[in-house]
């Protein structure tokens, strides 16, 4: 199990909040080992509960910011701009993950021809899922946790 004392301290903090909130991802921490930079950054990688895809929710710091991805098409960073007092990204981060694990938040990914095209959030209490329009040729793949409003459509 990763010794969070030797992350280093933004890590740390946001590590602190993050295991306090969802311990059992702990077992899914380790150091980052695509990080270059930051050799004390924190990965976490969780299997998605529904199918235990190798491609579930990733979410890693570094150089001030925390970034969240999920399958193979979608990531959001918090706290790009690298200024560690541009609000509080890391509740923001908190925040984002309580409403997808909590499938308020959906994943949408647009491709065309098998070429990405975007990947963005949606939020479903603002958004009807079945209005989702999509254009001629593109290919929309909607995706929750549980896997609950999980969905594909084809122009």
């Amino acid at each position: 199990m990763l010794d969070l004392d030797r992350l280093n301290a933004h890590s740390r903090l946001f590590a602190d909040m993050l295991f306090k909130r969802w311990p059992e991802w702990l077992q899914h921490a380790r150091f980052d080992p695509y990080e270059d930079f930051e050799k004390e950054a924190l990965l976490v990688e969780v299997p998605r509960p529904v199918d235990g895809s190798s491609h579930g929710l990733f979410i890693t710091t570094s150089e001030w910011e925390v970034s969240i991805g999920f399958g193979e098409n979608f990531h959001s960073r918090f706290g790009s701009s690298g200024d560690p007092d541009e609000g509080n990204f890391m509740d923001e981060a908190l925040h984002f993950l309580n409403d997808f694990v909590n499938e308020d938040v959906v994943i949408a990914t647009a491709s065309e021809n098998g070429e990405w095209l975007g990947g963005w959030k949606i939020d479903r209490h603002r958004e009807n899922l079945d209005d989702v329009a999509v254009e001629p040729g593109v290919h929309l793949r909607i995706r929750s946790w549980l896997g609950t409003y999980d969905r594909e459509y084809q122009a």
